[in-house]
């Protein structure tokens, strides 16, 4: 009689649990249901909202806006020659006076029939209209295509914990961050990106320096953070002072761990 009555209550037990937990799951269901369709009868009684008025709620700091802006310049976009740099000039019809030609150290490039030919600070269009002036005096109407095949004279750095610290070519009179960032393989997981200095030489010797927050650059989209790079900068990228830590522990512990590794346990029997 015992065995029955407690397996009619075990019976009803699980019925009421079983019961409880379709409550839990489907009530709140239900609810959720009935309210979104009490919230978009709501909506449908509410004055639709203006595209302006989406506009100025959704638009962007005006710091961030003029940045954007000053990026979308051709001031960004242009390049000025220099020293080191090879430009490849190409007159139709006279192969004589066509192939690539170098920078020199004083901003000129050897050309033939004409001569020293000053091109430094000067864009391609420039260089190729001082072009066609030398030229017209021993060619009619010359066809002169001017391109640049070596990006040489403007270069900044990129050092620190990232995966190809070292030297940038720019294509370009200035250069942001983040595309040196990106450049230069990207900050490695030991680096520190919080607070990382951008250095800028002087001529009285004292450089100026500005910390960049790069971590909110390339994870949080803060475009306030995208700083003009001009040629000779250096972007330092430190390290954690845990990856510092570990390299000073691991040239102590390396000969520990390899001495203990080769060791042999010698059994002797008596």
């Amino acid at each position: 009689m015992l065995k029955h009555t407690g397996y009619i209550n075990m019976k009803t037990l699980l019925a009421f649990l079983l019961t409880a937990l379709i409550s839990i799951f489907l009530i709140p269901a239900a609810t959720a249901q009935n309210f979104a369709g009490k919230k978009a009868e709501e909506n449908k009684n509410e004055p639709p909202t203006s595209s302006l008025e989406a506009t100025e709620e959704e638009s962007l700091p005006p710091e961030v806006i003029n940045f954007v802006t000053e990026l979308n310049t051709d001031s960004l976009a242009k390049y000025t020659l220099g020293p080191m740099d090879v430009i490849d000039i190409a007159v139709l019809r006279h192969p004589e006076v066509s192939g690539p030609f170098q920078v020199n150290k004083e901003g000129k490039i050897q050309y033939q029939f004409v001569g020293d030919v000053i091109v430094a600070n000067k864009t391609k269009e420039e260089a190729k209209a001082i072009l066609v002036q030398h030229l017209s005096e021993y060619i009619i109407s010359p066809e002169v295509t001017v391109k640049i095949i070596g990006y040489n004279s403007k270069v900044v750095y990129v050092i620190g914990e990232v995966g190809a610290p070292g030297k940038i070519y720019m294509q370009g009179d200035t250069i942001t961050v983040r595309e040196a960032l990106v450049q230069s393989g990207l900050p490695l997981l030991s680096a520190a990106t919080k607070k990382c200095p951008l250095i800028t030489p002087t001529a009285d010797g004292k450089p100026q320096k500005k910390d960049v927050n790069v971590f909110a650059l390339l994870y949080e989209g803060d475009l306030r953070e995208n700083l003009i790079m001009k040629p000779g900068d250096t972007l330092y990228i430190p390290a954690t002072i845990l990856s510092k830590a570990m390299r000073v522990i691991q040239p102590v512990s390396q000969p520990i761990t390899t001495s203990a590794s080769t060791g042999r346990t010698v059994m002797t029997g008596f």
